[in-house]
């Protein structure tokens, strides 16, 4: 199979005109994603962390659905019981006296709390970073 379509899609962190995927994946399963010619790769990465109980896995395509009958999305300014539930197990199992969390849902967004955070912690308002961080 030849490398995936670029005429539509951009690979983030790359230079676009030098980024060749290898093929296109159409499926996962466990620990593993295939291509369209049943190709096996190990997904070393679980794809940055989202599938880390593995493709497929059963307990969490039923919680989806379930979830998905209910409320397919709803945004951090709004609560639901599963986020509350959440938010209460994280509390009691973090360390010291750590009892709230925000749940978010980029990169970006976190990226901004955790600035918001460290100025209302330290009082200060400059922060450092480093290019790409």
């Amino acid at each position: 199979m030849q490398g995936a379509n670029r005429r539509y899609d951009i690979i983030p962190w790359a230079a676009q005109n030098a980024v060749h995927p290898v093929t296109k994946m159409v499926r996962g399963e466990g620990i593993y994603i295939f291509d369209a010619d049943g190709q096996k790769y190990l997904d070393f990465s679980s794809q940055l962390v989202n599938v880390n109980l593995g493709h497929g896995h059963p307990k969490v395509i039923k919680a989806i659905q379930e979830q998905a009958e209910k409320l397919c999305y709803i945004g951090p300014h709004f609560t639901t019981e599963v986020r509350d539930q959440l938010g209460a197990k994280l509390a009691e199992i973090t360390p010291g006296d750590i009892s709230t969390a925000f749940f978010t849902d980029s990169g970006s967004e976190a990226n901004e709390i955790a600035m918001t955070i460290a100025r209302l912690v330290t009082g200060k308002r400059k922060i450092m970073t480093r290019y790409r961080s």
